[in-house]
């Protein structure tokens, strides 16, 4: 009993020190202002999460993000503004809390792993498997001592996976809570199933896909677990037992298919970038420095760019090896795989198939394949968990026990990084700045330090930055802000040249259509402003400020039944238009 009370009072010491130590670490990032990237359409000016009721509830399980179906995300930031309106102190709190905990769980999922593994059960049980067979103490301390290697293992593995710079955005960007949350959903999962609590595992991959459906592979680790723990992958009940979570990956891999847009078609352009992005962040998480929010890629994206295709080799050759080392008859008897040849095949699958999900989300400008940005910190949140397990057992079996504890050191200096690369999170400004100081041909974070400028009406710089934009390569964002720009002082023949320029980059810029017929119709080209208001609404038919301002061209040019129906069709966008109302009852 005194000894079940020790160990309670160590656990609880063990959660206090996480705590703490992440607490040092991101205490001050807590002051972090909300990005002006994400946090806008999901946060602050997302009327969904500014209340709780029936209404925002349903908005949260019905909508998209505009891409992503998260709304277990959408009702823990209603939580937050529950409780702190729109502080972002309290939003990042939430990030930081669910990062702890998952550091815990990676360290309570290892420990599961090696202690549920053939060639480490007996080291973790033997105790009580000497006290049946009746076996010496010289058996008991050997063992007790392979026991305490399986906690330090567990700890090693979660410290790191606590205090690595990778994981710095899905911690201090409040837009990354689906990665966190979704993340704590999946170690659950797999810790439940790794305690044989079957339905518990079930429910908790369910309330992850309600998160973010990236981790839609869980059936796939868990037979590759079960392939580790040295089970018969021909049993029947193996199989059985998937088809819940099967069944669940489907059905959220369907739901998630409906907001999906633009790329669907680029398969061989997501493998490639994908492998680059895969082999990128093996290399970040031994040497983590040049971490940005943006990591853009102007080379051109063909089987014949040899940057793509040595990324896109290691990884088939990478994969091969697993899969040979999956398929060979481990040595080891009577039946377990824990051999380091079996580890190594287990942490790369495990590290490439949890990965495989973000391949699809390498472009994030106005652009398709030419805003191209092949990396994300946060995709590597999981994934890392595979490289950090297998340092750790290597750095077990490779150095000496008397120097086991050295590799320790390393925890202070990671979260050193951390913390500086916590305060690159402290404002827009901060976050675009590192962008251009390590990647300087990013021509959208120049773009966005010019709309920074721009909003602080020091137009002179921001002329430069979006010029710095321009330079790098025509783009229609730039263009975009400066046709903007030029209207807010009241140039208006330049934007609308900056505005066709945007059009011509992006035949497809609704926004650019409709601002750029705003424009005509202030100076009175009513004809060439009907025709860009109708390209923005056959561009983008739920864009009701296109739509109203085509009601007012069609008013004014004596089209009263195209008026009206201009209206009508802006107030089935938006019912609470007043000013369609008011156009309505007029006409």
């Amino acid at each position: 009993m005194s000894r079940r009370r020790d160990r309670r009072w160590q656990l609880v010491a063990l959660i206090g020190v996480f705590f703490l130590l992440s607490g040092i670490i991101y205490g001050k990032s807590l002051n972090n202002k909300f990005i002006q990237w994400d946090d806008g359409y999901l946060i602050v000016d997302n009327p969904t999460v500014h209340e709780i009721s029936p209404w925002s509830v349903q908005e949260a399980f019905r909508t998209y993000d505009p891409e992503l179906y998260i709304p277990l995300t959408m009702l823990s930031y209603q939580m937050d503004h529950l409780v702190w309106g729109l502080n972002p102190f309290g939003f990042h709190l939430t990030n930081l809390v669910l990062h702890t905990v998952n550091a815990l769980l990676v360290m309570a999922l290892v420990y599961l792993l090696l202690c549920r593994t053939s060639w480490l059960s007996a080291a973790c049980h033997g105790e009580e498997l000497s006290k049946q067979s009746g076996e010496s103490h010289e058996s008991i301390h050997a063992a007790g001592k392979h026991l305490s290697m399986t906690h330090y293992i567990a700890l090693f593995s979660g410290l790191l996976f606590l205090v690595h710079p990778l994981h710095t955005e899905a911690v201090a960007w409040a837009s990354s809570r689906k990665d966190v949350l979704s993340a704590l959903f999946f170690l659950l999962s797999v810790c439940f199933y790794l305690k044989q609590w079957k339905w518990r595992s079930i429910l908790a991959f369910a309330l992850g896909l309600l998160a973010k459906v990236s981790i839609v592979v869980l059936p796939v680790i868990l037979l590759l677990i079960d392939w580790f723990q040295g089970r018969n992958l021909r049993e029947k009940n193996l199989w059985i037992e998937k088809v819940p979570y099967v069944g669940l990956s489907t059905v959220f891999g369907i739901v998630a298919l409906g907001g999906k847009q633009g790329n669907s078609g680029l398969l061989l352009e997501k493998v490639l970038i994908g492998c680059k992005a895969a082999v990128f962040y093996f290399t970040k998480l031994f040497w983590p420095s040049g971490l940005s929010v943006l990591y853009p890629y102007t080379e051109s994206i063909s089987i014949g760019n040899g940057d793509l295709l040595i990324s896109l080799l290691i990884v088939i050759a990478t994969s091969v090896v697993s899969i040979f080392l999956f398929i060979s008859p481990s040595p080891s008897p009577p039946s377990g795989r824990g051999t380091l040849r079996s580890l190594f095949s287990f942490c790369a699958f495990f590290y490439l198939i949890t990965l495989t999900p973000s391949f699809t989300n390498f472009a994030k400008g106005k652009d398709i394949l030419r805003d191209v940005y092949f990396a994300s910190d946060r995709y590597a949140y999981l994934p890392s968990i595979g490289i950090i397990l297998l340092v750790v057992i290597l750095i077990y079996q490779y150095i000496p026990k008397k120097y086991v504890s050295l590799p320790l050191v390393v925890i202070p200096l990671l979260a050193l990084l951390s913390y500086q690369q916590s305060r690159v999170w402290q404002n827009t400004e901060t976050l675009f700045t590192n962008v251009v100081k390590y990647y300087p041909n990013s021509h959208l974070a120049y773009s966005n330090l010019g709309t920074l400028a721009f909003r602080r009406e020091d137009y002179i710089q921001a002329a430069d930055y979006y010029q710095k934009s321009l330079d790098i390569r025509p783009n229609s964002a730039a263009y975009f802000n400066l046709g903007q720009m030029l209207t807010r002082i009241n140039k208006l023949p330049e934007a609308i040249v900056m505005y066709q320029k945007a059009i011509e980059q992006k035949p497809t810029d609704f926004e650019a259509y409709t601002n750029l017929g705003a424009l005509y119709m202030e100076q009175g080209r009513f004809d060439e402003a009907t025709t860009a208001f109708v390209h923005a609404t056959t561009i983008e038919p739920t864009f009701s400020i296109a739509h109203f301002n085509l009601g007012l061209m069609y008013e004014r040019q004596g089209k009263l039944d195209d008026a009206r129906s201009a209206y009508e069709r802006v107030l089935e966008l938006d019912p609470d238009d007043e000013e369609a109302r008011k156009k309505l009852e007029t006409l």
